[in-house]
């Protein structure tokens, strides 16, 4: 399982480097536009369409495996807090490998839409520029796909009692195994 961790960390390192580039760039593409916009009245074209149908998605997308692989998923913890640890891992491993399902059935269908958008050139209007908007749908089962490895591999971890995070938590804190191996 190290080999598996060891592929499977550099590419959700991608995937969250690809989020920090949506991020910055969406910042400095709707800064230029309100700028354009109202100092020169010559706004961006498409930025609207661009912002919501890239930039957006991308980094939502993007940043799901990054999120599972910090277990930094939003979670209520109101009854199983009371339990023993064996338990609470118990349902952790559960609840982690149900995502892995889940998502694995939403990258297939994903799949399936982004290649009918691309078979069909899906495109927006925006006054009179045409965008392509269907490499955008292609975001979807790849950041799905990859939630649902990372989902797989924290629940197999969990079970075994192995270190189940990788990379810094939230607060930029590294896993106690990596800051050992220095």
């Amino acid at each position: 399982m190290k080999l598996f961790q060891r592929v499977l960390e550099p590419l959700v390192s991608v995937m969250g480097l690809v989020g920090i580039i949506c991020v910055t760039l969406m910042m400095l593409h709707i800064t230029t536009d309100v700028v354009l916009r109202f100092v020169f009245n010559s706004p961006i074209r498409g930025t609207i369409t661009i912002v919501s149908h890239y930039y957006m998605v991308i980094l939502g997308f993007c940043s799901l495996a990054v999120a599972e692989s910090r277990d930094a998923h939003v979670s209520v913890e109101v009854f199983t807090e009371l339990m023993p640890r064996n338990v609470q891992s118990g349902l952790a491993a559960m609840a982690a490998f149900l995502a892995a399902i889940v998502f694995g059935f939403v990258t297939v269908r994903t799949w399936i839409e982004a290649i009918h958008k691309m078979e069909i050139s899906a495109a927006i209007q925006q006054g009179s520029l045409t965008i392509p908007v269907w490499p955008s749908y292609f975001a979807l089962p790849l950041g799905c796909g990859l939630m649902a490895v990372t989902a797989l591999w924290r629940a197999q971890a969990i079970a075994r009692g192995a270190q189940s995070t990788f990379g810094p938590d939230m607060n930029g804190e590294l896993p106690p195994e990596e800051l050992a191996n220095g």
